[in-house]
């Protein structure tokens, strides 16, 4: 499964059918007083929502109601437009313009002309955006499909957020009294350890303390004193709390089975309470039933692994973004199957961009350095992305990376769930039975994702895969008809999990106060596999060929060629495709690329998808793409459905080069 960076939304993409929980949208009708078109008042409050929260899309022409949608239509859009951009340009209307001439556009959806309008995220520096001038009353957040006026200490923190740097503030009057000796010994210790021969090791504690910005003076003020980075990372526990009267720092360890937990650090007085004895402290017991198998560099015997990397890089990203201003604290839990990191703080740039890396806009740089300084961290913007890295290289499933408006946290979890293993799947095929075998590589990555992950929703799946968004939507519905997964909420505050497990989720009173939801346990996988999906299936007749098949064969309606219809296709190509599937040992080149050619002609004039030939062959994806299609078409014995377009979500294989 590989992560999806695109963000903008481009209406030929939309399907109104499954509009609700697919993307972040907003629908107004439009229609005016005289049905010729108007700009609705109300459509600046999704502005200031989107703008505030993770951006989104205004469709200005398309009805909603109860979560259904209808192409209206707008009879003359032309009018509309110039109304949309001398409203956003007017600064007592709207406080910031952030649309370019390609977010506001007409376009054509089920025959009817509507306006499209892509609002973007707001750039921290000018959020709160808000409307009519003032940022108490005109100041939106988006919450589900709802736009609620924010709350004056969320603006403040907004505010606040503008701030390029938050923990180079001096701490007037305190000095070195109030640095714990013992970490800053250890710190200098592993800074020594980590650059032998760097010009700060000579430097007395006090100017070593200003040469890694623990200790500043204001030039232009002459006031001088420790810095909130060098009191968060050395401070002694008195001194913290009394700058920092809410800061706490907790980590908690459960074996799985009990309903308490086994083992506890917290900010309890006993020791020093900052974050660099909190990361040493913390990164042991992370790290502690890690194997390591043996490898040398040279004639060194390496001693970390792509998790180490992955868990430390975590580690130190949660105290570098935390936001320390507000209350709240930094948790890290420990549990069988995940490790979950969360800190106060919504993320400074959209959570894709984090994944992509580059734009690095850390909250807290100093503490960053002090961490890069000996060697526990890589350089900003990178680190994301490094922990995605590590986790691929550790075959684990991807992370999830996401924020809760509401508390004004970014969560982390990473799934220690090896997603090739043959043990794993043998696993979900016991729970599942054996109609798992016979589900696309899409559903076995969701249910994957539902034993792993207890509840998700659709966003994480497109996280997760690279199907267009519009096949997971389907995929998942399927998988609750078929009695695989239940869901709960409405719209896009929809869920998913197992079915027949309860779990607390975002939608429910038990899930407001949770701070991370384990995996499902062996008991109650047990219970569930007594209950197996298979017989749940409405036609007898179909069983025998999976769940898959009930209605209409999800295998063929994952490309808008297949229909009910062709059913009969599919089993065509499935007995092309066997001499392959069912071959054991190493396959024939040649004799793939036969088949493959064959299978294309068998649909010709339309097209294979990737995910298509990957199951009728039994192959891996990214075999297929890298072994054999990619030198096809180099060769042109097949042809890309949209050449020009490598990454169209409609894209396939044919043999007809102008299909």
């Amino acid at each position: 499964m590989t992560d999806i960076t695109h963000t903008r939304i481009h209406t030929q993409e939309i399907d109104i059918a499954t509009l609700q929980e697919s993307v972040e949208v907003e629908c107004k009708l439009a229609g005016g007083r005289d049905g010729q078109g108007a700009v609705p008042n109300d459509m600046w409050e999704s502005y200031s929502a989107f703008a505030n929260t993770r951006g989104g899309l205004i469709l200005l022409g398309v009805k909603e109601k109860k979560g259904h949608f209808s192409v209206e239509g707008i009879k003359n859009p032309a009018p509309l437009i110039k109304n949309i951009w001398d409203i956003v340009n007017n600064p007592q209307k709207v406080s910031v313009n952030l649309l370019s001439e390609a977010d506001v556009r007409i376009e054509t959806l089920d025959g009817q002309s509507i306006i499209a309008i892509q609002v973007p995220r707001a750039p921290r520096e000018s959020r709160p955006v808000f409307i009519n001038g003032n940022p108490l009353s005109g100041t939106y957040l988006r919450r589900y499909e709802a736009d609620q006026k924010c709350l004056p200490h969320a603006i403040n923190q907004m505010l606040a957020e503008q701030e390029d740097v938050r923990d180079n503030r001096i701490l007037e009057h305190y000095t070195l009294d109030d640095i714990d000796s013992e970490s800053l010994r250890i710190y200098r210790q592993m800074f020594v350890d980590a650059k032998p021969d760097h010009v700060f090791l000579t430097q007395s504690d006090q100017v070593f303390l200003e040469s890694i910005r623990a200790w500043r003076k204001d030039r232009a003020t002459g006031k001088q004193g420790l810095t909130l980075a060098g009191l968060v990372m050395f401070g002694t526990w008195n001194a913290i709390q009394d700058v920092l009267p809410t800061y706490a720092l907790d980590y908690r360890e459960q074996d799985g089975h009990a309903e308490r937990w086994i083992d506890r650090i917290y900010t309890d007085g006993s020791w020093s309470g900052n974050a660099f004895d909190f990361y040493r402290k913390v990164y042991r017991k992370l790290t502690a039933d890690l194997k390591v198998p043996f490898s040398l560099v040279g004639d060194q015997r390496v001693d970390r692994t792509p998790a180490h990397e992955a868990i430390r890089e975590a580690l130190v990203n949660t105290i570098a973004h935390s936001d320390y201003g507000v209350d709240g604290n930094i948790l890290i839990e420990k549990h069988r199957d995940f490790i979950g990191f969360r800190n106060q703080g919504l993320m400074r740039v959209p959570v894709q961009e984090a994944i992509t890396g580059g734009n690095s806009q850390c909250r807290n740089p100093a503490i960053h350095q002090m961490f890069l300084n000996i060697g526990l961290s890589e350089k900003a913007g990178s680190g994301v992305p490094n922990i995605y890295r590590n986790c691929r290289r550790q075959d684990w499933q991807l992370p999830h990376l996401y924020e809760n408006d509401v508390l004004g946290q970014t969560i982390l979890e990473l799934r220690m769930v090896n997603i090739v293993s043959e043990e794993l799947h043998q696993k979900l095929a016991n729970v599942f039975g054996e109609g798992y075998n016979t589900l696309s590589e899409l559903k076995r990555s969701i249910l994957i994702t539902a034993i792993t992950e207890s509840w998700f929703n659709h966003d994480r799946i497109c996280a997760l895969t690279s199907e267009h968004t519009r096949e997971v939507t389907l995929a998942l519905s399927q998988l609750v008809s078929s009695g695989y997964l239940e869901s709960s909420g409405k719209h896009k505050g929809k869920i998913y999990h197992l079915k027949g497990i309860e779990v607390p989720t975002p939608d429910n009173d038990a899930g407001k106060s949770i701070t991370f939801v384990s995996s499902p346990n062996t008991t109650q996988l047990s219970l569930f596999e007594h209950e197996s999906p298979d017989h749940k299936l409405e036609s007898p007749d179909l069983i025998a060929q999976g769940p898959d098949l009930m209605a209409i064969s999800p295998d063929l309606s994952r490309d808008s060629v297949f229909t009910e219809e062709d059913q009969q296709r599919w089993i065509e190509l499935k007995k092309i495709a066997k001499p392959i599937a069912t071959a054991s040992g190493r396959k024939v080149k040649a004799e793939v690329e036969q088949v493959i050619i064959a299978l294309c002609d068998k649909v010709a004039p339309h097209r294979l998808k990737l995910a298509n030939i990957a199951e009728l062959l039994d192959m891996k994806s990214d075999t297929l793409r890298k072994n054999y299609l990619s030198q096809m078409v180099k060769e042109q014995r097949l042809f890309l459905a949209y050449p020009t377009i490598a990454n169209h979500p409609e894209q396939g294989y044919t043999t007809q080069k102008d299909a």
